[in-house]
């Protein structure tokens, strides 16, 4: 049996136009556009078309929803649609396609490649500004090589030492202490450190100190942050101790009493004393007729006038001139003597 071939209506658009309306179910091809409709008796609806082929061989825009496919030359790969002003491309083949932002990130009218050797499990594994280039491995090195960075070190003063905030703190507080010379201690005698301190507490630690004041005497002590600091004086530094009420000044070997008017006391050439102690010696012409005892004052002791807790005696030669505590307290002449021309 020979092939048969089964044909539709067919003809150039315009023709179809002319046509009018195919009849129900009826298809019609327009052999000029590649188009392909359907008639209703009404109308022809447009069910789409087999457009392919280069760009240059591509219809003026003008029925909306025809798709044609690029297949060769300019713009091979690209698939266009009729909006009927114009074809517009649907499909993207490079990142210039797109418009708007990428991944949210405007990136303007430049864009960067990455060398697939540069890339490890999904990662770039190098680092470069233009002119030197590192490797995760190289930086990592450079990372954990604690010799080419400065490490907290407390304990030390060259400039290359980095403290941490904690010891920063500290140097403040000491350098405050070299101006502040009026900062007060507590006291300067209790040798353990206090159970319970209160943060700004401060000592002068004294000789025979337990626990973590032990090796520290004469330093001055300051709880805060949860620990004590400890200070040791320069000379000149000063302090009010609390519990005294006294003001120590540290003169390079010890803590010594300091502050408030020196306490002079002159009569003339024979009553002498002063300094800054809490008792004061007066020197009252010792040796040049006048004596102090503990409970007495004596003119010339034994041979003149004798004050202490039981009165006044005048006494100038022991025998002469006498106390008489047996007859109201007088003074008695007892011998008179002219004495010999």
């Amino acid at each position: 049996m020979a092939a048969q071939t089964i044909k539709i209506r067919r003809g150039t658009k315009p023709e179809l136009v002319a046509l009018g309306a195919l009849s129900s179910g009826e298809m019609g091809f327009c052999t000029d556009t590649k188009e392909v409709y359907i008639g209703d008796g009404t109308a022809n609806v447009f069910v789409g078309r087999a457009l392919s082929g280069t760009e240059a061989a591509r219809p003026n825009a003008g029925t909306l929803g025809r798709l044609y496919y690029v297949t060769s030359g300019t713009n091979a790969g690209y698939l266009y649609f009729d909006t009927v002003s114009a074809w517009q491309r649907v499909n993207a083949q490079k990142i210039t396609d797109l418009t708007g932002t990428l991944d949210d990130v405007s990136d303007g009218t430049t864009y960067a490649k990455v060398k697939k050797s540069d890339i490890t499990n999904g990662q770039v594994n190098k680092v470069s500004d233009g002119t030197n280039t590192k490797t995760a491995a190289e930086i990592k090195s450079h990372i954990d090589d604690a010799a080419k960075h400065r490490l907290i070190n407390d304990s030390g003063t060259a400039i290359t030492d980095l403290w941490s905030a904690q010891k920063i703190g500290n140097e403040i507080e000491l350098a405050k202490h070299n101006i502040e010379p009026q900062a007060s201690v507590k006291n300067r005698t209790t040798t353990a450190p206090p159970g319970s301190p209160v943060t700004g507490d401060r000592y002068i630690i004294p000789s025979g100190a337990t626990g973590v004041w032990s090796g520290k005497q004469d330093q001055i002590a300051e709880y805060a942050s949860g620990a004590w600091s400890y200070y040791p004086p320069q000379i000149g530094w000063t302090c009010y101790v609390d519990e005294e009420q006294k003001i120590y000044s540290w003169n390079g070997t010890a803590w010594v009493r300091t502050g408030g008017a020196l306490q002079t006391i002159t009569a003339g050439n024979g009553l002498t004393g002063g300094g800054q102690a809490d008792t004061v010696t007066l020197t009252v012409g010792a040796g040049n007729g006048i004596s102090v005892a503990s409970t007495s004052v004596s003119a010339k002791a034994g041979k003149g006038i004798l004050v202490n807790s039981t009165g006044i005696e005048a006494n100038i030669d022991a025998s002469s001139l006498v106390y008489d505590s047996a007859n109201g307290n007088r003074l008695m002449v007892s011998i008179v003597d002219g004495g010999t021309f």
